[in-house]
């Protein structure tokens, strides 16, 4: 595969929020080549299968919800880097995500303390030819940002938000849903089949990915894309992490907070 004339450029920040005594956010970046390495922060030179970053937000609560976030980082880079030189990317994004959310959940079954344990899973796999793959469940989210515009790239699998796409519900109606948030789908938790959203698609030299908990999206609300835009232009992408984290803390900072920020920089 060709690698295109760009470096990767990410950095990534996760925080408490002021209501939370601790953190179930996880959030991972990997290089792969066969196998998963951290990858670490700022410009590399690509890998040679690619870079891949997720962010996964614990559920179930107290240490369960840390557990499961962690397991869905690291094994599924696992999973994927043992699958990186696949032919099919978008199917071995689909089969290492359905083996993780098994294994998950065969993990809490033997462990009192953790059963029912479950996370969200976002995930982008970039590879150096131009190709990128995303594999999601749950309502975190990845962003794109392209000519200068920001776009959702995947769907909030939430009661909420499957009611508005499946027209039984106004936006602004579901927003007053006590049970809006719940999730239809999540890794792990009692085991049920759970069919992950995935995406194969192109990018381009000069696009820009947010992976994100619900932390930062929640609280910003529309206001997400105009302050993104402006903590990119203001300095490097590391400290931009750090002041999307901040400001969802200045507007209540109600979950964990977490923000993985990468770019493709021209050569």
């Amino acid at each position: 595969m060709t690698a295109i004339a760009s470096q990767l450029d990410w950095a990534a920040s996760s925080d408490l929020g002021r209501r939370r005594s601790n953190n179930e956010d996880s959030w991972g970046a990997f290089a792969l080549d066969g196998k998963s390495t951290p990858l670490g922060e700022g410009s590399p030179a690509w890998p040679r299968d690619g870079a891949l970053y997720i962010v996964s937000d614990g559920i179930g609560g107290a240490r369960g919800g840390e557990v499961a976030s962690r397991f869905c980082v690291d094994h599924l880079a696992d999973g994927l880097g043992r699958r990186s030189a696949a032919g099919k990317p978008d199917a071995a994004m689909r089969e290492a995500i359905l083996e993780v959310h098994q294994a998950l959940s065969a993990t809490g079954e033997k462990t009192p303390e953790l059963h029912g344990m479950g996370a969200t899973l976002s995930v982008l796999w970039l590879k150096p030819g131009g190709k990128l793959v995303l594999g999601h469940v749950g309502d975190s989210r990845i962003y794109q940002r392209r000519g200068g515009a920001w776009s959702q790239l995947t769907e909030d699998q939430s009661v909420g938000a499957g009611m508005v796409r499946r027209g039984e519900l106004t936006e602004a109606v579901a927003s007053r849903l006590k049970f809006r948030s719940l999730l239809e789908q999540a890794m792990g938790g009692d085991g049920a089949p759970i069919e992950p959203q995935i995406i194969e698609t192109a990018w381009e030299t000069g696009d820009v990915w947010l992976l994100c908990s619900d932390g930062l999206y929640g609280p910003l609300g529309a206001n997400l894309a105009r302050v993104s835009d402006q903590v990119l232009a203001e300095g490097k992408i590391g400290s931009a992490a750090a002041t999307l984290v901040a400001a969802a803390n200045e507007a209540g900072g109600p979950d964990n907070i977490t923000v993985l920020l990468a770019r493709a920089l021209p050569a």
